[in-house]
């Protein structure tokens, strides 16, 4: 499957370099009205990625409808972060699902067409197949997006500020330019909204705890890639036992990671976190807690919607700036060589600093 994969982002990547074209359009470095839409204009969202990507992407969708309270926002999912589309419920009014099959792709092109569209906002800044062909395809008269390095399918496009150096919410605030908004003017804190109801199961599924603090850990992702190990979390999981007594932990992950949580609950006496129906009954037991631990997955950034410090697991990059916690608090351990490779003592040392800055007045080591 993997194989097949590789082979197919392969053919994707040659099939835009092969029809690409210089960029032509109107290039909006500054905040003005490039495209005189109205009151109540027809925008499509292009984000169908990772359920990360979503999460980063709300600040912008939140700009646009405060923006355009009467326009009709539609935006476009994957298979692979449909699940996420409640946190943008609030300022979309409708989520298409592409589940990248050659009928899924004919059907969705003939109903994004009939819907008539003044705009279409590619919300990523990396060069995708998929919605750039589904941009140029769409009819709308106006298509935005990032100025990658395949930018010539856009008729406006905005600058790509610096991955090495500026956050993933930053860069992509910058497609708020040709709306006549400025970025800096306006609120960039990521959020995922739950109800009352929604926070009463979470804590339902938790259970009574005798410790006055949370410690929840998230073992995993999607990606094996991203697996920091069994034996790590074991190790981790009892240190911070020994730590810092005021901490119930809990322990979860992804659907595929059910043996490794029972493992390492059983071997710490942690807690495992219930198999869950949805992300969004996911989201709603993270809240609850106090601190979170994690490698580099969605968590990170519900943890920043709510300002919930964590301890992240990342890959160190000279190319681009791990997408940390955007203005949350937090401490990173990372690693050249990815997640799996981050020492444990870097990880315990990181904990031992968020505990103390926002848990002061406790520890017991």
């Amino acid at each position: 499957m993997s194989l097949l994969k590789s082979l197919e982002r392969s053919l994707r990547r040659r099939f835009l370099a092969a029809t690409d074209r210089p960029f032509t359009g109107d290039f909006v470095t500054t905040p003005r009205d490039a495209f005189h839409l109205g009151d109540a204009p027809r925008i499509l969202l292009l984000r169908q990625d990772r359920i990360g990507d979503v999460l980063v992407s709300v600040p912008v969708i939140r700009a646009l409808r405060q923006r355009y309270p009467h326009a009709l926002i539609h935006m476009l999912f994957s298979a692979a972060n449909y699940g996420v589309r409640h946190a943008v419920a609030p300022y979309v009014d409708h989520a298409w699902r592409y589940d990248k099959t050659p009928a899924s792709a004919v059907r969705l092109i003939g109903a994004v067409r009939a819907a008539r569209y003044d705009v279409v906002v590619n919300l990523t800044d990396n060069p995708s197949v998929s919605s750039q062909i589904l941009a140029q395809w769409s009819g709308a008269p106006y298509r935005l997006g990032i100025r990658h390095e395949r930018p010539g399918r856009y008729t406006h496009a905005v600058p790509l500020l610096d991955r090495r150096r500026v956050h993933i919410v930053e860069r992509m605030a910058q497609l708020l330019l040709p709306f006549g908004i400025d970025p800096a003017q306006v609120p960039l804190d990521l959020e995922y909204r739950l109800s009352d109801a929604d926070r009463a199961l979470a804590r339902t599924r938790l259970g009574p705890t005798d410790r006055p603090l949370r410690l929840g850990v998230n073992i995993a992702g999607s990606s094996r890639l991203r697996y920091w190990g069994n034996d790590n979390f074991i190790a981790c999981i009892r240190w911070m036992r020994d730590f810092d007594q005021r901490f119930g932990i809990w322990v979860g992950g992804a659907p595929a990671y059910q043996a490794d949580v029972a493992a390492i609950a059983a071997a710490t006496g942690a807690v495992p976190l219930p198999p869950l129906a949805s992300f969004h009954e996911f989201a709603a037991v993270l809240r609850e807690f106090d601190m979170l631990l994690t490698p580099d997955t969605s968590v990170v950034h519900l943890a920043a919607a709510w300002k919930t410090p964590l301890v992240g697991l990342f890959r160190e990059s000279a190319d681009v700036v791990p997408w940390y916690p955007y203005r949350s608090p937090y401490r990173a351990a990372t690693h050249v060589e990815g997640v799996p490779k981050v020492p444990l003592a870097a990880v315990e040392e990181a904990l031992r600093a968020l505990v103390a800055e926002r848990f002061p007045g406790g520890t017991m080591e």
